[in-house]
């Protein structure tokens, strides 16, 4: 385990000083995450799933409804109309069970039930393939 952490910690100072995006997938690759500290800190996962838990897309959402989910600085999760997915690229770094990634304020857990992501404010999402919740 410390050297899955001590990998992160290296991948974290080794990147630009200017990057301002962190990738990471769970070990299972269903779930794909950012956490961005960019105009508006924010963390964002897109899901693989056979069932959604969101599945009335509102008027204004032209994009994907129901796969997305992202958490600002404060305030509660949301469900996130995507006019883009967070690419397969192989670039992002697998974040083991059992292990958290904190950037901008902004906390993932990867357990093996799903992502879980928080902000300061206790606001965020949980989603796994069987279920999604945003609080």
């Amino acid at each position: 385990m410390r050297t899955i952490y001590l990998s992160l910690l290296l991948w974290i100072i080794a990147s630009p000083v200017t990057a301002a995006e962190i990738s990471f997938t769970s070990p299972s690759g269903n779930i794909r995450c950012q956490i961005q500290d960019t105009v508006v800190a924010n963390a964002r996962c897109d899901l693989d799933v056979t069932r959604q838990s969101f599945t009335e897309r509102p008027a204004s959402c032209d994009g994907v409804w129901g796969t997305s989910f992202a958490v600002l600085l404060t305030g509660p999760g949301i469900v996130n109309c995507a006019t883009r997915t967070i690419a397969r690229d192989g670039v992002a770094t697998i974040l083991p069970y059992g292990a958290s990634i904190s950037f901008a304020g902004i906390i993932c857990r990867s357990e093996e039930v799903g992502m879980i992501c928080t902000n300061e404010d206790g606001g965020g999402f949980s989603i796994r393939r069987a279920e999604q919740r945003v609080y």
